[in-house]
């Protein structure tokens, strides 16, 4: 950052205020982020300086960063200069455990930063800047969606500037959600009059008069012109001082406002003008010694003309390097040359900071643009930064990628590699249709057909996509000719498991005996485990769930090579353990995953192991665990750009959180989400997404838009998608109770159908059995099967399946005028609700209860919302830990969930206790006398 000018802020003092009381919040222990928006030279960098030097004098803890728009692929340049790029630095470098550079290495590096900001923070409030956000990469803002958030506890204002509607898809987003959490905006609007003439009595140290004011005013109020106009004035004497008056003295402008650029470098010395040219060419900040390779002067002759720019307001000091006054002044000094010869500078700077170890990505963004056709240095270094990029930045990646074979010609031995990285980039990217037309067109004219089917199985892989994308891939890869056994056999499998999490599954039974008979002939032992991991869906899918669990079993006791199928082996495994009510079983699966997960730093197996125990946690009536796992997963805006099943089943499983919980704001939320992700092509989608939908409606009683969610899901033969793909039997009572309210008996019966299939299939499992009964009962109007069914499911111990059997019972028992029998399971059913947390269903029971004239004093409707007594007994444990200076990290390593579970916790328990801080909640702890660990 450049060095603070002397000159006061003007016309921002409500900006200024708003930044001191952020400051003082930080002081009290509070986080908080303001951004900071205006145009070019509108005094966003200026606010900055102010903000920061009143933290020092407040002993603030201080990181800089300014994105750099020459560095927009590089990953995470403007956070990782605030916190390691200064003397002393904000954080050191050396506490981060290891590199981060593989594919789940970002997350992972994130949540070191996480820890160990929230450990400086203890000792000391931070201010963390960052500058010039419209530039910065999307890792960037990957971080301010995670940070932020999570740190605001912590004593760190957070202060961030851009340039209004600018910045890439990433950064806009990022800034949105921040400001969607609370985050403060402060709008620079040009000065008003009254600050214009501050600002040229600062500079002048006198009065303008008012013919001196006119002059001024013609700048429309940007900070930066205005001082360049009044600095120009006394530099060239056209104004005079007398009496602490300042008067024109002429009626032209100064040559620095009316000549440009070009004029005004010529004006300089030869050797200033070819420094100030060099050094364009070098980014908005940059070191000497790069200077002086550039512009081909020694250091020692540098001294002068480099003085010479720092006297005429082109360059300034910033910290260690030499920076251009403003990005305006850049960008003027660019545009007075001809543009021929600023892309050979452009690209003779290139190779400069390539020869001092400049990264690949760090040269990127100037190589693409000012490489010549058949420059081999440039394609092999957009080669590398496209490869490094493919992972965090898919969306660059592809573009780098673009740029190089644009380089190249088509023999060119890097075409084929950069082909393939340019496919697949688009494809993780979420660029549907322009990733397939690649992949159908250039892809299959660059590649042989068996590096072809390659780059095709890893987009069948990619687990993020969705299925319908996946499946069209490997078939695309099968289609070529010629390929290895093994390779075909591992496609065939590939092919069949996305047909089968898309829930296509009668297409997909269709094809197991050729999957089967392809990786026996393969010998392969990766393709057997791939073939029988997707025939254990399929036996899922057909509701034979001790078979499936045995194959699984059988294939985990073998192996593979592919650890991504293993993880996905055990991840189903923990579905067929949960539909057999082997809970706590299944809880040990989802909590041996996390915890491997997070030894192999590999954040997506962390998030489908938590996710997927939120839904046992869900089954099992542990309400406040399973929204702590669920929630904070997906925002309204990703809903469109994730396809994945994974994501779809934890939105209907938050959908009935929500539900349960009298979350309306919550459901609400969630139901945009559900009402987005409805455009997926894939069945088992659209299915989660649409029950999800489908159990708001009903909720709310409206039995009729319920059915037609679920209608739309109907396929041409008639045949519903249920049960879900993974699916709930707490489920199956709500389905027949929308076929009972709108008269869909052929519903009914396929539900009651599908359920008795279940429990043939799967004889002795008390869920299954009870769910039978529970579904006769209801279609029958049967109070016997209902109580039938009241044993079988409390021996389940799925408490929120046994208070759905419950509360039917006692409806139907009144309704037969057997009023005292049926207000006992009622009785039954609401202490069931109010002991796990389901608020709507306590409310509705109770006032079933209350038509009766019964009214239940003892058990209160809804759980304490408020302070120390409404924590969970894992909240309680949380504010503990944290009340003794625990971070995050040190909470997740001793309560076995990850960092986003413990950032949930957190802040239900700010919530609940009313305070903002981790300072605040161990001080309420201390005056509430309670020991902390």
């Amino acid at each position: 950052m450049t060095a603070i000018p002397s000159l006061p802020v003007r016309g921002r003092d409500d900006h200024l205020a708003v930044l001191d009381r952020a400051l003082a919040a930080a002081r009290s222990g509070h986080g908080s982020v303001t951004v900071i928006e205006g145009g070019p030279g509108m005094g966003k960098t200026r606010l900055l300086q102010a903000a920061s030097a009143r933290a020092t004098e407040l002993s603030f803890r201080i990181g800089r960063g300014m994105a750099d728009p020459s560095q927009r692929v590089v990953e995470l340049a403007p956070l990782l200069e605030a916190l390691f790029d200064h003397d002393p630095p904000l954080l050191d470098r050396t506490a981060l455990t290891g590199v981060h550079a593989a594919p789940e290495q970002r997350f992972w590096l994130l949540q070191e930063i996480q820890t160990l900001l929230a450990e400086t923070a203890l000792t000391a409030p931070i201010l963390i800047v960052l500058d010039d956000l419209q530039w910065a990469d999307s890792g960037t803002g990957a971080a301010l969606r995670f940070l932020p958030p999570r740190l605001a506890s912590a004593p760190i204002a957070w202060l961030l500037t851009l340039r209004p509607g600018q910045g890439s898809a990433a950064i806009q987003s990022a800034i949105a959600s921040l400001v969607d959490a609370g985050a403060t905006v402060l709008d620079l609007k040009p000065l008003d009059s009254d600050a214009v003439a501050a600002v040229g009595a600062d500079v002048l140290a006198a009065e303008p008069d008012a013919r001196l004011l006119k002059l001024l005013e013609t700048i429309n109020g940007n900070p930066f012109l205005l001082v360049d106009l009044v600095r120009g004035l006394e530099s060239e004497g056209i104004v005079s001082v007398a009496a602490g008056r300042a008067t024109l003295t002429d009626d032209r402008l100064p040559s620095r406002a009316s000549d440009g650029m070009r004029m005004r470098l010529t004006r300089l010395s030869e050797a200033a003008e070819r420094v100030a040219t060099a050094a364009a060419s070098l980014g908005r900040r940059f070191t000497v010694a790069d200077l002086s390779a550039l512009s081909e002067v020694s250091v020692p002759d540098l001294v002068a003309p480099i003085r010479i720019l720092m006297d005429a307001d082109i360059l300034v000091d910033s910290d260690d390097r030499l920076a251009f006054v403003h990005d305006l002044v850049r960008d003027a000094v660019r545009a007075s040359v001809p543009i021929a010869v600023t892309r050979a500078l452009d690209r003779r700077g290139a190779d400069v900071l390539l020869g001092r170890g400049a990264l690949p990505v760090e040269v990127a963004t100037q190589l693409a643009a000012s490489a010549a056709f058949g420059d081999d240095v440039a394609i092999a270094t957009l080669a590398d930064a496209a490869e490094a990029l493919g992972t965090t930045d898919p969306a660059a990646a592809a573009e780098l990628a673009e740029r190089a074979l644009a380089l190249m010609s088509d023999q060119h031995a890097l075409r084929g590699p950069l082909v393939a990285r340019r496919a697949v980039s688009l494809f993780a990217a979420g660029m549907g249709d322009k990733a397939k037309q690649y992949a159908d067109t250039v892809l299959r004219q660059a590649m042989p057909a068996e590096q072809q089917a390659q780059v095709r199985m890893s987009i069948a892989s990619m687990f993020a996509l969705s299925p319908d994308v996946r499946v069209e891939n490997a078939r695309q890869a099968l289609a070529l000719p010629r390929l290895s056994e093994d390779l075909r056999a591992r496609l065939m499998a590939t092919e069949l498991h996305n047909l089968v999490v898309g829930g296509r599954t009668a297409e997909a039974a269709g094809k197991v005996a050729s999957v089967q008979n392809a990786a026996r002939a393969s010998g392969s032992r990766e393709a057997t485990f791939a073939a029988d991991l997707a025939i254990a869906g399929l036996d899922y899918q057909h509701l034979h769930f001790t078979e499936s669990l045995s194959r699984l079993d059988a294939a985990l006791e073998r192996g593979t090579g592919e650890d991504v199928r293993d993880r996905l082996a055990h991840y189903y495994r923990g579905w067929l353990l949960a539909a057999l009510d082997r809970f706590e079983e299944a809880s040990a699966v989802a909590e041996d995953g996390v915890q491997a997960a997070r030894r192999n730093r590999q954040n997506w197996a962390v998030y489908i192991f938590e996710s997927w125990n939120g839904l046992v946690q869900l089954q099992a009536g542990r309400l406040p665990a399973a929204v702590a796992a669920l929630e904070g997963r997906l925002s309204v805006g990703e809903a469109t750009t994730v396809g994945g099943l994974i994501d779809a089943a934890n939105l209907s499983a938050l959908a009935r959180l929500r539900i349960h919980r009298a979350d309306e704001w919550g459901a609400r939320d969630v139901v945009r989400m559900c009402e987005r992700m409805l455009a997926s092509t894939a069945p088992g989608v659209r299915a989660q997404v649409a029950w999800g939908l489908a159990a708001h409606a009903m909720a709310h009683g409206q039995a009729g838009q319920a059915h037609a969610w679920l209608g739309r899901l109907e396929d041409s033969g008639g045949r519903s998608p249920f049960p879900l793909f993974p699916h709930d039997i707490a489920n199956d009572p709500e389905l027949v109770r929308i076929g009972l309210a709108v008269g869909d008996h052929d519903l009914v019966a396929r539900a009651l159908s599908t359920a008795e299939e279940r429990e043939k299939l799967n004889p002795n499992v008390n869920s299954i059995a009870a769910c039978v009964q529970h579904l006769r009962g209801l279609a029958h109007r049967s109070t016997a099967d209902l109580a039938a069914a009241v044993p079988l499911m409390r021996a389940a111990k799925r408490p929120l399946a046994l208070a759905s059997i419950l509360e039917d019972l006692g409806r139907f028992l009144i309704e037969d005028g057997a009023t005292a029998e049926g207000v006992e399971p009622l009785d039954e059913a609401l202490e069931i609700a109010v002991t796990i947390g389901a608020n709507r269903d306590a409310v509705r029971i109770r006032g079933r209860l209350r038509k009766l004239g019964i009214r239940r004093r003892i058990l209160p409707a809804v759980e304490p919302k408020h302070g120390w007594e409404a924590l969970t007994p894992t909240e309680y444990e949380v504010a503990l830990l944290v009340a003794d200076g625990r971070t995050n990290r040190e909470i997740s390593h001793e309560l076995t969930m990850s960092p986003h579970t413990v950032n949930t916790h957190l802040r239900h328990i700010f919530d609940k206790v009313d305070v903002r801080s981790r300072v605040e909640l161990a001080r309420l702890a201390e005056r509430r006398g309670i020991e902390t660990k």
